[in-house]
């Protein structure tokens, strides 16, 4: 499965994400909630375990679903978060 890197949070409400710190996996879950301002997520995951992350944490949020309108990058693979072919959307 690819996964998505989205940079914009306020998109993500109700989405299946895979939360990463620094390129390490987190957790994953859906999104419950975001910030007006989308630097703040809150994330619900299968274990009904419910955390909020901040991008200015270095946080990423990765989307592990399409969806009609995500500004996001494709990467190679599950464990490659950082690869160098990413495809960006036109603006």
């Amino acid at each position: 499965m690819d996964l998505r890197h989205i940079s914009d949070w306020t998109q993500l409400p109700g989405a299946r994400v895979e939360i990463r710190h620094q390129g390490s996996y987190v957790c994953s879950g859906h999104v419950d909630a975001v910030t007006d301002d989308g630097k703040i997520l809150w994330v619900q995951s299968p274990e009904n375990d419910r955390r909020l992350f901040e991008k200015d944490e270095f946080y990423e949020a990765w989307a592990t679903e399409n969806r009609t309108g995500f500004h996001y990058e494709v990467t190679a693979g599950r464990n490659s978060p950082f690869n160098a072919n990413h495809i960006f959307p036109p603006h």
